[in-house]
This record gives C-alpha cells, structure tokens and sequence, in this order.
C-alpha cells in the first residue's frame, strides 16, 4: 500500500486549516494513485507529519510519499521538511519514504494563474 501525505505549514487560524484540509478531502475522492491521501501540517496544527506517517504505517503502508504544499524554497521546503522525513525513515528502514517537489515546482502554476486571470 502506498500513501501520499499532504503537508500545509498551519496556522493559528482554523478557516485557514480547514481550506487546506478541505482541499486534501477533495482530492482524495478523485485520486486513481494512492491507497491513503491524508492532510498534515508542519507546525501550528494538527495531526503533525510525524502523527499522520506513524498512522498509516500501523495501517500497513509501506511507501509513504510526501508532498509540500508550499510556495517556495525557503527553509521549511530545504531543511525542516526533509530532516523530518530523514527522522522518520531512519526510525522505519524496511519502508520507502519519498519527498515530492514542493507545489511552486508545478510546471502548471503558470496555467492557473493564466486561467485565473482570463478576464473574458
């Protein structure tokens, strides 16, 4: 079994939560790929990314793949993700781990904001 995690920074703000794990519902129901898709957060929220992979690994997932829906480069994207996951990996060996690129490597941002943006 193979799951995606998604990962949002969090925030004080429960609307702000919500519209993120709102979003991860929606495309749970449409995603044909992964046994489990699951909303996290890095910091400000709950579950953590630690509690959502230790989660499904109880459920018997044994390719956990992760996915930061951040913006851009900074250090949560270069550092405090990825030590996270080297943590978690290093703590369950037999399983694979894999680390998306972050949402703002789409090739398709452009595109939205293009439709997004069509005044017609």
């Amino acid at each position: 079994m193979k799951a995606l995690i998604m990962i949002a920074h969090g925030s004080k703000k429960e609307l702000s939560n919500n519209e993120f794990t709102s979003m991860v519902d929606n495309i749970k129901k449409r995603d044909k790929n992964y046994d489990f898709v699951e909303a996290s957060f890095l910091e400000l929220a709950n579950p953590s990314i630690e509690e959502v992979t230790n989660s499904l690994i109880k459920e018997g997932v044994k390719e956990l793949n992760y996915y930061p829906f951040f913006l851009n480069s900074g250090r949560h994207v270069i550092s405090d993700i990825p030590d996270i996951i080297e943590k978690l990996k290093n703590e369950n060996p037999n399983l694979k781990f894999n680390l998306l690129n972050h949402f703002g490597k789409s090739d398709f941002i452009e595109d939205i904001i293009l439709k997004d943006i069509d005044l017609k």
